[in-house]
C-alpha cells in the first residue's frame, strides 16, 4: 500500500524564521536615513578676512621638516572667542603606543585652552562635539573629556545610531540584536589604541564594527570659523592638512549645522545666533564678479554634489588638482577620467596609504584605485606624496576654468570615498569661487605647484614608487568600498 511522504512543515517554518531572522534586519539597515538637517548646501556668501592655512611634513637635505600652522590658529581663534564657542572635532585624545614614540600635546592644549576661556567667563556657552571613537565608543571616558565636563564645558557624544548603516551586512544584525547590551561596563579586552590605557570589552568594539563616524573638523565662535581636514589628536600632530580661516554669513550656516548635531545627540542647544548681512540669493557668478571670494558651506552629500558639478563642468583647457587622503568613489573616479579624456589637466597629489599611527597598511584603496585609473586614462597623472610614518591627510580640490577667469577650491573634512560623500559620516566641507589672481588662488595654486614639483624640498614620489596592480588588490577594495566594509 502506496504511504504518501510525511511533509516537514515545521522544519520549513523553522528554516523561514532563520531566513527572516537575517534577511529583516539587512533590509532595515538599508533603509535607514540621516537626521534632517545633514547634507546641506549653503547659499554663496562673500568670505571675509579668509585665509589658507597648511601643516606639512617633508624632507629636506636629509632633514625632516614639519610646518604646524594649524593647531596655532585654532588656539588663536579659541583665545579670541567673546559670547560662544562650539567645536566639532573627530579626533579628541592623546592615545598612542608611547613605546613607539613621542608626538605633541595636541588634544592638552585645546583642553587647556576651553578651560581657561570658561574660567575667564562662566556663563559662556562652549560646546564640545566630538565622536564616540574617543571613549572606545563606551567602554570608558578619555581624561580630556572628563576635564572639559568638571568645567562645565558641555561635550556632546554623536549619536551615530541616528545615522543610516554603511555597512548592512553587519549593521542590520547590530541594530537588531547587539546594541541592546550596550557598551557600559568594565573592560577586559587590551586596548588597541594604546596598550597602557583602559581596558575594552567586546561589546564597544562590536558596536566601533559599525565603521561610521561624525568626521567633521570645524570650531566657530560668534564671529569666526575653521574649517579643516586636521584633527587635534595627539598621533596626528605631525600629518600634512589643510584649513581655512573665515568670517562672515558662512559662519552662520556652520553655526547651523552643528545645532542641529547637537540636538539629534540629545544634546542641549545653547540659545546663540548669528545676525547675517543681507547678501543672500545672488547669483554665485555675479558675486565673484563683485567680491574677490565668495564660498559656501556643504555637508555629506552637498559636498559629492559639488565635486561632481566642477569635474563634470571642466573642459579642454581647464585644470583640476586635488590632494587627498583617500579617493576610492567610484562615481568621482569616472568623472575625473571623463575629464581627462575631454582635455582638461587633472593631476593628483595623494597619500600611498600604507601607515596608520604606526600600523602598516596594504596601500589600499589609493594604490590600486589611482593606479587603475592612471592606466585607463592617460591624461590622469598622480604623484604619491612621500610620507615616512605621518600621513598626508590633505581633503582638498581646486579647479581653474581659464576661459572665466574662475577658480574654486573644495576642502574640508571629507574624503573622497563612498563613505564620506554618500553621508555615511557627518562631514563638513566649503566650496569657494574666486578670481584666478585672487590671493587664495594664487595661494592654492602655489600650494600643489611646490609639492608636485617638489620645489624647495622633497614632497611627492612617481606614480611607479608605489603603483598596485594586483587582480586581487584591485577586487578587494572595489568590494570593500561597494559593501562599506571598511574604514575608509
Amino acid at each position: 500500500m502506496h504511504r504518501p511522504k510525511k511533509r516537514n512543515v515545521p522544519g520549513k517554518v523553522k528554516n523561514l524564521i532563520i531566513l527572516l531572522g537575517f534577511a529583516v534586519p539587512i533590509f532595515i539597515s538599508f533603509a535607514t536615513k540621516n537626521p534632517e538637517g545633514t547634507s546641506f548646501t549653503g547659499e554663496y556668501y562673500p568670505a571675509e578676512e579668509l585665509s589658507f592655512i597648511h601643516d606639512l611634513s617633508y624632507q629636506k637635505e636629509g632633514e625632516t621638516v614639519q610646518e604646524s600652522n594649524i593647531l596655532l590658529a585654532e588656539l588663536d581663534l579659541i583665545a579670541n572667542a567673546k559670547e560662544y564657542l562650539i567645536l566639532d572635532l573627530f579626533l579628541f585624545n592623546d592615545e598612542y603606543d608611547r613605546a613607539k614614540g613621542s608626538f605633541p600635546n595636541s588634544v592638552e592644549q585645546i583642553t587647556e585652552a576651553l578651560i581657561v576661556k570658561k574660567q575667564e567667563n562662566p556663563e559662556m556657552p562652549i560646546v564640545l562635539i566630538t565622536d564616540p571613537i574617543n571613549n572606545f565608543y563606551g567602554a570608558y571616558e578619555q581624561r580630556n573629556i572628563t576635564r572639559l565636563k568638571k568645567e562645565g564645558i558641555q561635550v556632546v557624544l554623536t549619536d551615530l545610531d541616528q545615522m543610516k548603516d554603511s555597512n548592512p551586512l553587519y549593521s542590520g544584525f547590530y541594530r537588531s540584536y547587539l546594541q541592546w547590551f550596550g557598551t557600559q561596563g568594565e573592560g577586559w579586552l587590551p586596548n588597541f589604541f594604546d596598550p597602557t590605557g583602559p581596558k575594552v570589552h567586546i561589546r564597544s568594539i562590536l558596536k566601533l564594527a559599525n565603521l561610521k563616524g561624525n568626521h567633521r573638523k570645524t570650531l566657530v565662535s560668534e564671529k569666526e570659523a575653521i574649517v579643516t581636514s586636521a584633527n587635534p589628536h595627539d598621533p596626528s600632530s605631525y600629518h600634512s592638512n589643510v584649513a581655512v580661516r573665515f568670517r562672515g554669513n558662512v559662519v552662520g550656516d556652520l553655526i547651523e549645522s552643528e545645532k542641529n548635531v547637537i540636538a539629534f545627540s540629545s544634546g542641549q542647544v545653547p540659545e546663540i545666533t548669528y545676525q547675517k548681512n543681507q547678501t543672500q540669493g545672488l547669483d554665485a557668478v555675479t558675486k565673484v564678479a563683485q567680491e574677490s571670494v565668495m564660498m559656501r558651506l556643504i555637508t555629506e552629500r552637498g559636498i559629492f554634489d559639488a565635486l561632481l558639478e566642477n569635474i563634470e563642468g571642466a573642459k579642454e583647457g581647464d585644470a583640476i588638482w586635488i590632494g587627498i587622503f583617500y579617493l576610492s568613489d567610484v562615481p568621482i573616479l569616472k568623472a575625473l577620467g571623463e575629464a581627462a579624456e575631454r582635455g582638461v589637466q587633472v593631476r593628483i597629489i595623494a597619500d600611498p596609504n600604507k601607515d596608520a599611527f604606526g600600523i602598516e597598511k596594504n596601500g589600499s584603496p589609493n594604490r590600486p584605485a589611482l593606479c587603475s585609473l592612471v592606466d585607463k586614462h592617460e591624461g590622469v597623472e598622480v604623484r604619491w606624496y612621500n610620507t615616512h610614518g605621518e600621513q598626508y591627510h590633505v581633503k582638498m580640490a581646486y579647479f581653474v576654468y581659464p576661459e572665466k577667469n574662475e577658480a574654486r577650491g573644495i576642502l574640508g573634512s571629507s574624503n573622497f570615498t563612498r563613505r564620506n560623500l554618500e553621508g555615511y559620516n557627518l562631514e563638513t566641507d566649503v566650496e569657494l569661487v574666486m578670481a584666478m589672481d585672487a590671493t587664495l588662488s594664487v595661494e592654492m595654486k602655489n600650494y600643489f605647484e611646490k609639492i608636485y614639483y617638489n620645489k624647495d624640498g622633497e614632497y611627492t614620489l612617481p606614480i611607479d614608487d608605489y603603483c598596485e596592480t594586483s587582480f586581487m588588490q584591485n577586487i578587494l577594495w572595489k568590494i570593500q568600498e561597494s559593501l562599506g566594509l571598511c574604514s575608509w
